[in-house]
């Protein structure tokens, strides 16, 4: 591996970004940034609308558990699959012409599941949909990180607050839209319609194409690159661990607090249900304040104490067994880990000597194996453990990034 430098220094900006930025005019920076923020909340509003309609597909199509767990286990291999490309391809022709199309086929595939006759085709259209989104999930966040570059302060949290918001208010209108009984056929279709005639509207808002690309060739074994790039950089494999990690914990939250409230504390559904909602809540509020703090304290330490703040939070979990204690853990464990994703993509698109697409790619791809590790890593714990001592299980990961944070950068 090689050794590259281990501080925390922000690093100079690529020749592209600090040639145009002192000529490019704000309101144009601007522009570009409520672009590319519009952006992340298009794809968190997509997978939160595919996400909250589930239960509706799954009554219309008769589907056990297990069945609808491969077309769940789908969406996320179609995403998977796709990233290492999705770099490539934004290092080639830059992030912006690859934003505009995966943008257009995310939105034109959360259509395909509401018609889906059976499991087959519903496991197609969600790998589809799966393959896109996770495609405009890496050129969005590439494309983040040359905005950000220009800005020459960190901006990238207020971005994945977007993602976050964009993910309660397609969550929020699934809701609205199941308890009036309106069919997933009608629902679909309208929220991917103003979705992409709203980022068609905002399309040139986007910093050209020029602004982070390359040229570089595209290869045919991309997956293998990107294992190359972990292989020769300490730097790009740390920060690839971090992202495991954080996504980890993120996995674990989503699909085990409610069950650890309502069957280890013993609490009602509706109250298990506060859980990740706390979780979610406090990382949107926590990623909102980010960008400021980050230029306060840096990067490196937002790290290190968001994680000893999510350690509180998990040590309010584990020990007293109280409830409301419990709820309490939940939103600090999502306070503290608010800001660790969207450091690293920061720094991972800052690496030295490398292309932003491909490191993003690779910190993104090998961030979601922990998300979909995650649960079934806890479920598996619990079964031997408990689930009080599978989650806490967690607190190695919180401790492992602590000494990981020295790897991260600030914003150039």
């Amino acid at each position: 591996m090689s050794s590259e430098p281990l501080s925390s220094e922000p690093l100079p900006a690529s020749n592209a970004a600090s040639e145009s930025s002192p000529t490019r005019e704000a309101p144009e920076l601007s522009r570009a940034r409520a672009a590319v923020g519009f952006v992340f909340f298009v794809n968190g509003a997509v997978v939160a609308t595919w996400a909250s309609r589930i239960p509706a597909i799954q009554v219309k199509l008769a589907l056990g558990t297990g069945n609808l767990g491969i077309a769940l286990l789908s969406m996320a291999f179609g995403a998977l699959a796709a990233m290492s490309f999705a770099g490539a391809l934004s290092a080639r022709f830059g992030s912006r012409p690859v934003i505009v199309w995966t943008l257009v086929f995310t939105c034109l595939t959360l259509i395909f599941p509401a018609y889906a006759p059976d499991l087959t085709s519903l496991s197609a259209s969600v790998a589809a949909l799966g393959l896109f989104a996770g495609s405009m999930d890496v050129a969005m966040n590439a494309h983040a990180v040359a905005v950000e570059r220009a800005y020459q302060r960190p901006i990238m949290s207020a971005f994945h607050a977007l993602f976050s918001i964009g993910g309660i208010a397609g969550a929020c209108l699934g809701a609205v839209m199941a308890s009036l009984k309106i069919s997933p056929e009608l629902h679909f279709p309208a929220v991917a319609a103003v979705l992409l005639l709203s980022g068609l509207l905002c399309k040139g808002w986007l910093l050209p194409a020029s602004a982070d690309k390359t040229g570089a060739k595209v290869s045919g074994s991309m997956h293998l690159d990107t294992l190359k790039l972990l292989s020769s950089s300490s730097f790009l494999l740390a920060l690839s661990v971090m992202m495991f990690c954080c996504f980890l914990v993120e996995g674990a939250m989503g699909d085990w607090s409610g069950v650890f409230l309502q069957q280890s504390l013993k609490t009602d559904a509706g109250f298990a249900a506060l859980g990740y909602a706390g979780f979610s809540v406090a990382m949107t509020a926590g990623r909102l304040l980010g960008d400021k703090l980050n230029t306060r304290f840096g990067a490196a330490a937002m790290v290190r104490y968001g994680c000893l703040v999510a350690l509180v939070g998990l040590c309010l979990i584990i020990f007293p067994a109280n409830p409301v204690l419990a709820l309490c853990g939940f939103s600090l464990i999502g306070l503290g880990v608010a800001n660790i994703v969207p450091i690293c993509f920061t720094s991972a698109g800052n690496a030295p000597n490398m292309e932003p697409g491909p490191t993003i790619a690779t910190v993104a791809l090998v961030g979601y194996f922990g998300l979909l590790a995650g649960p079934p890593i806890i479920g598996f714990a619990a079964e031997i453990l408990t689930l009080r001592v599978a989650l806490a299980l967690l607190c190695i990961l919180l401790i492992s990034m602590i000494f990981l944070a020295r790897f991260v950068r600030s914003a150039p």
